[in-house]
């Protein structure tokens, strides 16, 4: 995950460039330039916020698809042939939420970079839904994890190899991500990232529990 997020952190202001253009095309001088980036990088950062009040309503709680249909009125019960569901939102289950849109953002992006790089705003939207679902899933759950996931015996221990691991990742992503862009191209590097989230999909599936709360 942080091979993603820390990556695409720094990996910004290309998307920035790509949707409103080369700042010497729109900047006449650096704090012009200053005030654009700081304004493009804070859209991001409050569409992507929300996530995380997000996460602390739901994780515990049990939900379904047929919930906010239903009338105060009706006698349909969540679980019921009229209802997807429940869902127990789990830090396992929220955390695959995350990666599956992360995926799908991602994959989106890559596939369509050059025609979306032709308007600014669905662009701008689905990179910063990039950074919701990350928020809401991967970048929330896996302070949790460890204290579902590890006996209380190796409990330290290994969170603090895993948090170790991360932070290896975010150094791979953040040093590989610009040279890959000026290598392959960013739409390249999206499609990667929308194949690291769908293998993160996997691991959380295969290989943690179901660390309810």
């Amino acid at each position: 995950f942080d091979v993603t997020f820390y990556g695409n952190t720094l990996f910004e202001p290309f998307v920035l460039e790509a949707a409103f253009g080369s700042p010497s095309d729109n900047a006449t001088n650096g704090y012009e330039l200053l005030q654009s980036t700081v304004r493009d990088s804070l859209v991001i950062s409050l569409l992507s916020l929300p996530a995380y009040f997000i996460t602390v309503l739901l994780i515990g709680r049990r939900t379904c698809v047929c919930r906010s249909l239903r009338s105060s009125t009706s006698t349909t019960r969540c679980g019921s042939a009229s209802c997807f569901g429940p869902f127990y939102q789990t830090p396992q289950f929220i955390q695959m939420q995350g990666f599956a849109f992360m995926f799908l953002l991602y994959i989106i992006i890559g596939r369509f970079w050059d025609s979306l790089s032709s308007i600014p705003w669905l662009l701008l939207l689905l990179y910063a839904g990039t950074f919701f679902f990350a928020n809401y899933g991967p970048n929330t759950t896996t302070f949790m994890m460890p204290s579902v996931t590890y006996s209380e015996d190796c409990r330290s221990t290994l969170n603090g190899i895993s948090a170790a691991a991360g932070k290896i990742g975010a150094l791979v992503g953040a040093s590989m991500f610009e040279p890959a862009a000026d290598r392959w191209g960013e739409s390249v590097v999206m499609v990667c990232c929308g194949c690291l989230s769908l293998v993160a999909l996997v691991l959380t599936r295969v290989c943690l529990g179901g660390g309810k709360v």
